[in-house]
């Protein structure tokens, strides 16, 4: 990492760097990509990828009708509706 990458860097991230943030970030840039560099070395052929870094599992339950069909209870009392529907007026033309 160079000054010239990290001008550019700011250049098309729009921000103003004065002298002392732009030497500071450039040995924060060049220690994280020597970091990531690390990372590469390391062996991880035995290890199975994640699908998400908690590694926890979503909480499932049965899949069963808890609730009571109110349907022809519902369309009783309905002021209109025929043995399936509510039937409302048309508002669109």
């Amino acid at each position: 990492m160079d000054k010239k990458t990290v001008t550019t860097i700011s250049y098309l991230s729009r921000l103003k760097l004065d002298a002392e943030k732009e030497e500071k970030i450039t040995n924060d840039l060049k220690n994280i990509i020597e970091f990531v560099d690390q990372l590469e070395e390391v062996n991880t052929s035995d290890i199975e990828p994640l699908t998400n870094p908690l590694e926890k599992t979503a909480k499932t339950r049965a899949d069963k009708v808890t609730a009571n069909n109110l349907k022809e209870e519902l369309l009783e009392i309905a002021p209109s509706s025929n043995e399936d529907y509510f039937l409302v007026p048309r508002v669109v033309e």
